[in-house]
């Protein structure tokens, strides 16, 4: 079942339990219905989760949390989601991100001088910031959507194919016990006369 497999990836409340030092929004945190599994809390933390990673700010996790109360969609798996993007992934991400930005607004790419100083960059910052968002919000909301859909789809496929699996299983063993049934009396019928009848 899907749940299976979403709860095996899913941080458990200990991981967690650090929210509760967050005062009267940590008790909320742990509400059932956002540590349920179902199709549509898991999607909708999927959007959530993919959005919030995909964006250039720090404690990402945070705001994840946040929009999954007001969401109402699974906490854990909102704020486990944020790791897609981490120190190995972010400097790939964050060239494309930028990248997407500066072409959607219409602005020149940076180009790197022969030798990168924290002054150099300090500089370009107030010119990065701009497309950098721009292409993050572009790929988180994108990137969150096909996360949604793609999840539902999967859900979906999955609960009919163990369904199917469920039926065809309940019919093998009558389908066995059946045959058993006819073998043992084509066996018995074979037997001779005198068998029988010493029997």
């Amino acid at each position: 079942m899907p749940k299976k497999l979403v709860s095996k990836i899913m941080p458990s409340p200990q991981r967690l339990e650090h929210m509760r030092g967050w005062g009267f929004l940590g008790e909320k945190f742990f509400a059932h219905d956002l540590w349920h599994l179902n199709r549509k809390t898991v999607s909708y933390a999927f959007l959530n989760g993919i959005f919030w990673a995909c964006m250039p700010i720090p404690f990402q996790m945070v705001g994840a949390a946040i929009s999954a109360l007001i969401l109402r969609c699974n906490i854990p798996i909102s704020v486990g989601l944020c790791w897609l993007t981490n120190p190995i992934t972010m400097p790939p991400y964050f060239a494309l991100a930028y990248a997407l930005g500066a072409w959607v607004l219409n602005s020149e790419p940076l180009s790197l001088p022969d030798t990168v100083t924290q002054a150099w960059i300090q500089e370009q910052l107030s010119l990065v910031w701009l497309p950098l968002l721009t292409g993050s919000l572009l790929m988180g909301v994108c990137a969150g959507l096909l996360g949604l859909v793609g999840l539902r789809i999967w859900w979906r496929w999955r609960v009919n194919y163990d369904w199917k699996r469920r039926r065809q299983s309940s019919r093998h063993p009558k389908q066995v016990s059946s045959h058993r049934g006819v073998a043992q009396t084509v066996d018995r019928s074979e037997q001779p006369h005198a068998d029988r009848e010493s029997q």
